[in-house]
């Protein structure tokens, strides 16, 4: 079924073309948490996730994160990137409704967003059905015991 296909596929978030999704009219990229930017349930960002968000920033991405992570097994992440990101936690992915409301935060439509996660059944299936171009990654879990 196409709703459960990425729009593209990527080893990690570091393989993804930036550039040639900011040619495309790309402007704000969403990520899932867990298994995309770290391990699962981790309570720190993999290692040079942190410099590839705010490096993406610089260069003119809007960044937003949408997670199913309940915010009190997450409390000091998720408090200490929304410091710095705009963050939806407990996003109920794939539900429509985490994926407008982190876009509305971040001031950009379904058109000029991308996701960026690793679960077929909640980022990519989220991210088609609300409009928003998909790709999907390998799990960290994964690209760390591939190396």
């Amino acid at each position: 079924m196409r709703l459960f296909r990425a729009n593209e596929v990527a080893a990690s978030v570091f393989d993804v073309d930036y550039g040639r999704l900011w040619s495309m009219g790309v402007r704000a990229l969403l990520f899932d948490l867990d298994n995309t930017l770290g391990r699962r349930g981790s309570k720190s960002l993999g290692d040079g996730a942190r410099e590839l968000l705010h490096e993406l920033e610089q260069r003119g991405f809007r960044v937003g994160i949408l997670t199913n992570r309940k915010r009190r097994r997450a409390d000091e992440l998720a408090a200490e990137l929304a410091r710095e990101f705009t963050i939806l936690d407990v996003a109920r992915k794939p539900s429509r409704k985490g994926y407008a409301s982190v876009l509305a935060q971040l001031g950009e439509a379904p058109a000029t967003a991308a996701m960026i996660g690793d679960r077929r059944l909640t980022d990519i299936l989220g991210a088609n059905r609300s409009g928003i171009y998909s790709i999907r990654v390998r799990g960290f879990r994964k690209r760390i015991e591939s190396r």
